[in-house]
């Protein structure tokens, strides 16, 4: 039999937006060597050696992405934009005045790599790379089970009542998806807390949420 869905927080005593307690870039992502898969590699890079006078056989090789912005450690409520998780959920990429183009907020820079809002689509935030703060209400099946452990079964980073704080990168020229560092905290009205430790590449132990100004 399946259990109950817990009721989530009431919406209401949460704030609009969250940021990471004392956040300033390398915070997250820049642990070494941990985090060096997010750096760009030989063959990895945006740029041309002479972006003036391509050559086929340039190595393509560059220090980053130069023409996102500087994440600066806040997560933002827009149900406008962005309905699908309720009220429960704040994204990075949804920031006041962020729109698609690489220098207004859908692509984030970040400790040693970066991400970008798939598609330049708020409604698909979830299918790329993301910043993200949310409560789990319900059952959640882990990654990788097979649909054989949902939660409630003792993984707490899939577990209903749980706030869970995820960041995420996008890989060089691949685009695919890292977990750069997840954490949860339990229970409480709203996200704000402590946050521990349940995956990544970066291993920094906790993170605090405090409500943003």
């Amino acid at each position: 039999m399946t259990p109950p869905t817990p009721p989530g927080p009431d919406p209401a005593l949460t704030a609009a937006a969250y940021r990471i307690t004392g956040y300033a870039d390398g915070l997250v992502g820049a642990a070494e060597p941990e985090c060096d898969l997010l750096l760009p590699h030989w063959d990895s890079g945006l740029k041309w050696l002479d972006e003036n006078n391509p050559q086929p056989g340039d190595w393509c090789w560059d220090g980053g992405v130069a023409g996102g912005v500087t994440w600066d450690g806040t997560f933002h409520r827009d149900l406008t934009r962005y309905a699908a998780s309720g009220p429960l959920f704040w994204s990075a990429y949804l920031k006041a005045g962020t729109s698609p183009g690489s220098k207004n907020g859908y692509w984030l820079n970040f400790g040693s790599g970066w991400a970008h809002l798939h598609n330049d689509d708020p409604a698909q935030i979830l299918s790329g790379a993301s910043q993200r703060l949310f409560y789990i209400v319900g059952p959640v099946p882990s990654p990788g089970a097979g649909g054989g452990r949902v939660a409630g079964s003792g993984d707490p980073a899939y577990s209903a009542g749980h706030w869970k704080l995820v960041i995420e990168a996008t890989m060089f020229v691949t685009g695919a998806v890292v977990d750069v560092w997840t954490g949860v905290k339990t229970g409480g009205e709203n996200p704000a807390g402590v946050y521990n430790r349940v995956s990544g590449c970066d291993p920094l132990a906790t993170l605090t949420v405090e409500a943003s100004p």
